[in-house]
């Protein structure tokens, strides 16, 4: 009996002894391991870790009284792949296109009576462009005196 019951508690402590190593294990490595977070998209769920926000602020005039341009379209057309993006400027003149890494754009920015602005760039990381547009010249251009006298020679020789 004495057998049986040094047996039976021999067990016991071995078991209670081996319980207690794999709740230690398990502390160990819960503790190891960073914390896992759920990721929610905000905002835009379109973007991901393959698209860079490029910020266009647009503004008219000179200097410092330049005012924001609001609802100026600009469209921004993949070179080197399929990707294209537009938009519209908010009321501070401010429009932001999710545009792929290391992808090649050619921007467009079209305004009634000011002047077109039209670029090309590579997307790198985050990026900021600011446009002071200037109104269109619409006059007449000034021919110079050599333009003119071959002007006049030609009509001269179609008579």
């Amino acid at each position: 009996m004495k057998k049986t019951r040094s047996t039976v508690f021999k067990t016991t402590l071995m078991l209670l002894a081996t319980f207690s190593l794999v709740i230690a294990a398990n502390a160990g490595y819960i503790a190891v391991q960073p914390e896992r977070q759920e990721i929610k998209a905000t905002g835009n769920a379109y973007q991901s870790e393959f698209h860079a926000e490029i910020s266009f602020y647009i503004y008219e005039g000179d200097g410092c009284a330049c005012q924001p341009v609001r609802n100026a379209p600009i469209f921004a057309q993949g070179l080197d792949t399929d990707h294209n993006d537009s938009g519209f400027t908010d009321d501070d003149g401010l429009c932001i296109l999710e545009l792929e890494y290391d992808a090649t754009y050619r921007v467009t920015i079209e305004i009634e009576a000011l002047q077109m602005v039209l670029f090309d760039f590579v997307v790198i990381d985050d990026q900021t462009f600011t446009f002071h547009m200037q109104e269109e010249d619409t006059s007449t251009p000034n021919l110079s005196l050599l333009q003119t006298f071959v002007q006049k020679i030609s009509r001269l020789k179609n008579l």
